[in-house]
């Protein structure tokens, strides 16, 4: 599941951030693949002291209405049990989890349900994440059910992930007969982005990211699964329709360079080198024809380059291009 998170953030965000309890923490799934994917491209958040404190009275007004009794973890068994690093969350908040016997001490760090485990930390992802950034996880079910179960008590409101981006990537993912794309795969495109000229694959991820957000605002908003399911089939028949233009200007475009004027008077001047092989038409000749055709290639690739931008499937088109996927 983690690994299908990391994978879905390459696809759109510029890097992800995780919340670490300090700078010297290193991420470690065991899958070596992964683990050296998100130190790359994944980004350390620490809690600030502001941050904390803002989650430990989110906290505290929870634990002032009544809770389940699977949230106190005394009697809970170990494989339903979460760990969590003290340094995430304020000691006051450790000191009141642990006299309302809702969290254990255990080694470096306190251990309470699962449930509780999950809210308390989404109640931090909240407070961290602010206006401006998006929530993801893998446990998405797990916390739904949960902001479910908060809602009939009037407790803390947890924060609102992200679970549409993934069912979106993976319908354009269909469309472009992708399947199961590797991690490795999705590392070498971003590091095809990351290098000189990859500038314009920031652009076309950016620009499939819009398309994404807009309909996964709609998503959000919709109040039915079948208007769930209409809104993914409108994305898909759009992004259908949008990819076949993107391969038909594309076309116009190479068709209009091929059968220029300047790309004719090349041609002819290729020609004539060919035919006579005396040294100065020779060099004539490569000097007429490479001029011509460089001067095409930097028209070429800007009008190209131009259409790219115009279509929110650029980026899997470009994916495709690469042999990246």
């Amino acid at each position: 599941m983690l690994c299908n998170l990391f994978k879905n953030a390459l696809f759109l965000w510029d890097k992800i951030e995780y919340i670490a309890p300090d700078q010297g923490f290193q991420s470690w799934s065991g899958n070596a693949e992964l683990d050296g994917a998100v130190r790359t491209y994944g980004e350390r958040h620490i809690p600030s002291g502001e941050e904390k404190q803002q989650a430990n009275e989110a906290i505290l007004d929870l634990l002032r209405r009544p809770l389940p009794a699977w949230f106190y973890v005394k009697d809970i068994p170990a494989r339903l049990r979460y760990t969590i690093y003290p340094k995430k969350f304020d000691p006051e908040t450790w000191d009141r989890l642990t006299s309302e016997k809702l969290a254990q001490p255990i080694g470096d760090g306190f251990q309470t349900s699962a449930p509780l485990g999950l809210t308390i930390m989404s109640i931090l992802a909240d407070c961290c994440a602010g206006s401006q950034k998006r929530l993801v996880t893998d446990e998405a079910a797990s916390y739904s059910a949960l902001d479910h179960y908060l809602a009939t008590i009037g407790g803390a409101e947890l924060g609102k992930f992200d679970k549409s981006s993934e069912r979106l990537v993976t319908i354009s993912l269909r469309i472009m007969n992708f399947q199961n794309v590797p991690l490795a795969k999705l590392v070498k495109l971003r590091e095809k982005e990351g290098s000189r000229r990859g500038a314009h694959l920031t652009v076309l991820r950016h620009g499939y990211l819009k398309k994404v957000e807009e309909y996964g605002e709609k998503l959000v908003q919709a109040k039915t699964k079948r208007d769930a399911r209409e809104i993914e089939r409108v994305f898909e028949q759009e992004m259908r329709k949008d990819l076949d233009l993107l391969q038909d200007e594309l076309k116009d475009e190479a068709k209009k360079v091929f059968f220029s004027a300047e790309m004719a008077t090349a041609a002819i001047g290729l020609a004539g080198a060919l035919v006579h092989p005396s040294v100065g038409f020779l060099l004539g000749g490569k000097l007429l024809c490479g001029g011509a055709l460089y001067r095409k290639k930097v028209e070429y690739r800007s009008a190209r380059n131009k259409t790219l931008k115009g279509h929110a499937m650029s980026w899997f088109y470009s994916m495709k291009r690469l042999q990246v996927v």
